[in-house]
């Protein structure tokens, strides 16, 4: 499911009406010609899940706003924004629907989020920002209503408790590096709450709790701080099952 949640749709429509410069970022570089940290984007992204499982994703933008993602497997992004906030995010295969985000915002904090699929029906969250730190939510289905506390530092999610009926039921952990999350610089992603070590946090996630089996992920970096390839491995059996590599 985490695949599923970190990539975000497009129709085909929209890729074709964006024009090759409007869409791809330019980096912009210092006097010395050299490309400044605050203005890398990844491009392409390969993930290696078997020898005979290959996926590469590619990303396109409008400056600092992702337009689309797609994959060679059929699968098509689309972000929308308002403004310099992500309203929504619709994802497609084949040119089928297949699930959609939207979010509403108060004083520049997600406030709700509307997630459809047309595999199980809808979902929708609603957020409350403590004082403390950390933010509270309703989760409400058709099988009833849930409530959570997600724990945040540094701009990661760390914890997301998880409660049913009024008492806890699960605890969610997750750990991160100091290093740039290759997506970091993308205009929006630091508002959405998702736990998704890919593309919505500040930092690189390397400890993944967050259901079972549970994953350790070990990360090369550039001269920048980006990561450049990562494994993941099982933390039971040790074994490691999936290779990311980075392109900017």
């Amino acid at each position: 499911m985490k695949k599923f949640l970190y990539l975000v749709s497009a129709t085909l429509l929209a890729l074709t009406s964006c024009s090759k410069d409007e869409s791809v970022s330019e980096p912009v570089t210092d006097t010395n010609g050299t490309e400044t940290v605050s203005t890398v984007f990844v491009k392409k992204i390969i993930r290696t899940y078997s020898a005979n499982d290959i996926v590469t994703s590619t990303y396109m933008y409008n400056g600092n706003k992702i337009v689309l993602e797609s994959n060679d497997g059929g699968f098509v992004a689309n972000y929308t924004y308002t403004g310099n906030m992500i309203t929504k995010i619709e994802e497609r295969v084949n040119n089928q629907f297949q699930s959609s985000r939207e979010f509403t915002y108060v004083d520049g904090k997600v406030a709700t989020k509307v997630w459809k699929r047309n595999y199980g029906g809808t979902t929708s969250y609603a957020y409350t920002h403590n004082s403390n730190g950390t933010v509270s939510y309703k989760m409400t289905q058709s099988t009833g209503m849930n409530t959570g506390i997600l724990t945040i530092t540094n701009g990661n999610i760390v914890k997301n408790e998880v409660f049913y009926n009024g008492s806890l039921s699960n605890t969610y952990t997750y750990g991160y590096d100091t290093k740039i999350n290759p997506f970091k610089n993308v205009l929006g992603f630091n508002l959405l709450l998702e736990t998704d070590e890919e593309m919505f946090s500040p930092n690189n996630m390397i400890q993944d709790g967050g259901g079972s089996p549970t994953f350790n992920y070990i990360l090369k970096y550039n001269v920048n701080g980006f990561p450049t390839e990562k494994k993941r491995s099982d933390v039971s059996s040790g074994s490691s099952d999936e290779l990311t590599q980075y392109f900017y």
